[in-house]
């Protein structure tokens, strides 16, 4: 599966699959409120991988030169997007409607310096 072939909808059935797989919560239904305090554990482990980097370390990140860096911090970033997707999965929030949302709220503001 890879981004060009996999639906958002696809992604939080895997993710509930997983759930219910593990026995985690009520039939994979865990407490949004644990799920996004997870969710910041998870994302302080991500930027651990860029803890005192310089900016010509990140650039060579981006230009990839770095592969296994990449890697420990597309492994975090998944974690995050898994709580993530849980919660919205269990509040009942469509992703795709909210980023498109949130997107054209953040077009209308003024440009910042």
């Amino acid at each position: 599966m890879a981004d060009r072939e996999t639906t958002v909808y696809e992604l939080k059935a895997r993710v509930m699959q997983l759930c219910r797989d593990k026995g985690w919560g009520d039939n994979g239904i865990q407490n949004p409120q644990h799920m996004a305090m997870a969710m910041t554990v998870e994302m302080a482990e991500m930027l651990e991988h860029f803890q005192w980097l310089e900016e010509k370390d990140v650039r060579a990140m981006m230009r990839g030169e770095d592969p296994g860096r990449v890697a420990l911090i597309a492994e975090e970033f998944a974690d995050v997007m898994i709580y993530g997707l849980q919660i919205m999965t269990v509040l009942g929030v469509d992703v795709s409607e909210q980023v498109l949302r949130k997107i054209d709220i953040v077009r209308k503001r003024p440009p910042q310096c």
